[in-house]
């Protein structure tokens, strides 16, 4: 059985015993963590400061702490970007605090707070540099990576050609233009049929009227001519040839289900032969105009082979071959087949084999490379006249490497040549452009651009005359800017491509610009980021904003509007993470979270500033930084930036702000005693507006001596009212100075809220001073009178005890 009798002081005993925090010389209270770019710094609260050492090891910084235990709602800090995690470890003489960094530290220093019972560690961040040369960061005492002011050409106001002169990209930007028209395939020289063996002169079997129409390119003509010659020739070597040739004049006069009947029959009649294998190269070469030219180049190889190499089609064969492959995109097999030296070409063979070699310079990007061949076939004849999809793109080398003179020239062919084509509009516009860029008038080439717009509605060449026309009356100023922005609005809602709504949403957004709508404006940029994602206009965009958002900004918070404001910010921070705008906009923004009253916000805008600014700006951070912290009630950390920028800063002309801050914060927090010993340093910094903050912590205190001193000296001599009365009169009356508190107490009788503690303060001197009656009186009236219940009841109070005594004088 349990004897209850023994146990019963054992466990008494037990109960008395002191917890570890009693047995501990110091408490660690509470850890906190500030930073910046390449510092870090740890401060450490205690009940008293004790004895430690700091150890490096590698990545590891371990703080022993001699007698030392943790408070039990001690936290430890969690990781982050430079500090990996901190772990506690309490053993039997000390607590060791271990800190894991990314990269091993470059240094550490140590600074005891006395008056704080604080300690912080200052520490030099390692980075990549360091880590891979220890050597030379210890005897450099640390390595930095600088953030130096450079420009930063990802910004897009620098990686953008026009920068912020907007005109000038209204008046130079040119959005691609592609005139490409189909290639014409080429075939031999009319008539095939002449290659057939044996080789007859055409003259003795095909008719003069029908050769005469083949050079006139009459080909419909020829072709019925040579049907009724057909029809009446009797000599079967003969009407081969004619076959052949009926069919050939049907394809090349574009005709399609006639001659692919015919030709196919051709095959079947006479297989095996050379004239099947010609009727098989017309019937390739009509399938490749009319529907797909990726079969017939497939087939095209086969057939080659039929061919013996001297045979004159074969030079004609082989460049078909590369125009097959061009038109298909096989850029790299075009040049191939080009290269191919065993063919003879001769005459007319050896200028197609030029030219398709010249197009396929420009199709690889090598324009200079095909200008300059482009310009020796030119000289050679009319052969780039005669090709549209040449001739386009010669056109377009002239226009890029600006030789404009030229590229009207060879435009106005080209617009000839597209008659009817969906390509003419495109080509009378560049044949416009080239126009103006080679010096012509503007108000002569407007006709031109109206022609296009009434010609050719909605089409591409409508749109892009449009806008340009637009560009022109603006800058030279016939056209107003809302018009001119109202037009561009209109073309970038209904321009049939992608890029020309994109420039003409552009072109208004700088219009508004130009004319001081700057809301607007960044309001109709930011809507084309988001509708045109991948626009080639994406950087002139961006820049747009960043060049007008600073000041926009400005504007807006220094007349309220700080909701719209921030919102604006918001909605763009991609550009202050990436640095593109100035810090000092940061600060803007700041201020106006704290007039809006969300000083948390405010603190992570002027921390985020402490993160990315220089060294040299980080002491104009603390004070906006610190304020807004007071004001958001987080007076610890108001606590832990004031010992870090003394300890940074120590004859900073914001010192004496920042301390007084400090004194204030401590004093919201309860922490008197802390701000009584700062306040006694002999070097602190003072002003009127510390020394007032100082009295009435002292007052808080019962300081009354030190009270009576501050406001007995001249710092504080241009304070007045009522609090400082108050405070004054109380120190007095406390130390026993009653007849220089009466005057001042006798004052205060009329103010509020100091009314009735200063008719009390009165009838407790009187009573004091042998005047009970008085006294009795003044008890009395305040009962009656005074508005405060706290010192109604004491007045009733005091009153039943003078009474007695009165009537005991009586």
């Amino acid at each position: 059985m349990i004897n209850f009798a023994k146990i019963l002081p054992l466990f008494l005993f037990l109960l008395a015993l002191p917890d570890q925090q009693t047995w501990a010389g110091s408490i660690l209270n509470q850890v906190t963590l500030t930073t910046e770019t390449s510092r870090m710094q740890v401060f450490l609260r205690f009940s008293e400061l004790p004895t430690y050492r700091v150890e490096t090891q590698g990545k590891r910084i371990d703080l022993v702490l001699t007698d030392t235990v943790p408070a039990k709602t001690f936290a430890e800090l969690p990781g982050n970007d430079k500090m990996i995690k901190m772990i506690k470890k309490k053993q039997p003489e000390h607590l060791l605090l271990s800190f894991y960094f990314r990269y091993p530290p470059q240094n550490v220093r140590t600074r005891q707070i006395p008056e704080t019972s604080s300690l912080m560690l200052d520490i030099l961040l390692g980075n990549p540099l360091s880590a891979r040369y220890p050597d030379l960061s210890a005897r450099l005492h640390g390595i930095t990576l600088l953030n130096r002011k450079e420009i930063d050409f990802t910004n897009p106001l620098y990686a953008s050609d026009y920068g912020t002169d907007w005109r000038l990209f209204i008046r130079t930007y040119e959005n691609k233009v592609i005139v490409r028209p189909k290639l014409h395939f080429s075939l031999p020289p009319f008539p095939l049929a002449a290659a057939l063996p044996p080789k007859i002169p055409p003259e003795q079997w095909l008719q003069a009227e029908s050769i005469a129409l083949s050079k006139q390119k009459a080909w419909q003509q020829a072709s019925e001519a040579i049907k009724t010659q057909l029809e009446l020739e009797e000599n079967e070597g003969y009407r081969k040839r004619l076959l052949l040739s009926y069919a050939e004049c049907l394809v090349r006069g574009g005709e399609y289900q006639v001659p692919y009947n015919l030709l196919q029959q051709i095959g079947l009649t006479y297989p095996d032969t050379t004239l099947a294998t010609f009727a098989r190269l017309l019937f390739l070469y009509a399938v490749a105009k009319h529907k797909d030219p990726y079969l017939p180049s497939l087939e095209l190889a086969k057939l080659r082979k039929l061919l013996k190499s001297n045979n004159p089609l074969v030079p004609y064969l082989n460049i078909f071959q590369a125009e097959l492959a061009l038109e298909t995109g096989r850029i790299n097999q075009a040049v191939e087949i080009l290269k191919r030296d065993d063919i003879a070409y001769l005459g007319r063979a050896k200028l197609l084999r030029l030219l398709r070699q010249a197009d396929t310079y420009f199709d690889s990007g090598e324009t200079i490379k095909a200008l300059v061949a482009y310009q020796n076939l030119d000289k050679q004849g009319k052969i780039i006249d005669q090709q549209p999809r040449s001739l386009a793109l010669y056109s377009d080398a002239l226009y890029t490497y600006q030789r404009f003179k030229e590229a009207a020239k060879k435009y106005h062919l080209l617009v000839k040549l597209l008659s009817g084509t969906d390509m003419q509009p495109l080509a009378m516009f560049r044949l416009a452009m080239s126009k103006l860029h080679s010096g012509e008038k503007w108000t002569g080439i407007f006709p031109l651009f109206s022609h296009i717009q009434n010609a050719f509605p909605k089409s591409e060449g409508d749109f892009r005359a449009r806008l340009k026309m637009t560009d022109i009356k603006f800058l030279k100023g016939t056209l107003p800017a809302h018009q001119a922005s109202a037009t561009y609005g209109q073309t970038g809602e209904s321009a049939n491509l992608v890029q020309l709504r994109e420039e003409a949403l552009v072109k208004q957004a700088m219009v508004n610009a130009l004319t001081g709508q700057h809301e607007t404006s960044i309001t109709q940029a930011m809507q084309i980021l988001r509708d045109f994602r991948h626009g080639s206009l994406k950087v002139e965009t961006r820049a747009l904003i960043i060049s007008q958002l600073p000041d926009t900004l400005k504007e807006m918070i220094a007349g309220g509007r700080y909701i719209a404001a921030l919102v604006l910010a918001k909605q763009n921070r991609l550009f202050f993470a990436r640095g593109w705008l100035g810090i000092d906009l940061l600060y803007d923004l700041a201020r106006a979270y704290e007039q809006l009253g969300a000083f948390d916000r405010a603190v992570r805008a002027y921390q985020y500033i402490l993160e990315v600014s220089t060294e040299e700006e980080h002491e104009k951070v603390y004070l906006p930084m610190i304020t807004a912290l007071y004001n958001s009630g987080r007076y610890e950390l108001v606590e832990d930036y004031a010992n870090r920028f003394f300890s940074r800063f120590t004859d900073s002309p914001k010192a004496a702000d920042i301390f007084l801050l400090r004194v204030k914060a401590l004093m919201q927090n309860g922490d008197l005693k802390i701000a009584m010993r700062l306040l006694a340093m002999p070097d602190r910094p003072s002003t009127p507006e510390i020394e007032q903050t100082a009295t009435k912590i002292y007052f808080e205190q019962h300081q009354w001596d030190k009270v009576i001193k501050q406001l007995s000296g001249n710092e504080l001599s241009s304070w007045s009212g009522g609090e400082r009365d108050y405070m004054l009169a109380e120190s007095l009356f406390q130390n026993g100075q009653y007849e220089k508190s009466i005057p001042i107490l006798m004052r205060l009788r009329e103010e509020d809220p100091y009314g009735d503690q200063a008719m009390f303060r009165l009838a407790e001197i009187y009573s004091k001073t042998g005047k009970p009656e008085t006294a009795l009186k003044q008890f009395q009236q305040l009962a009656e009178k005074g508005k405060d219940p706290h010192w109604k009841k004491l007045a009733k109070e005091e009153i039943s005890i003078l009474q007695l005594k009165v009537d005991a004088i009586n």
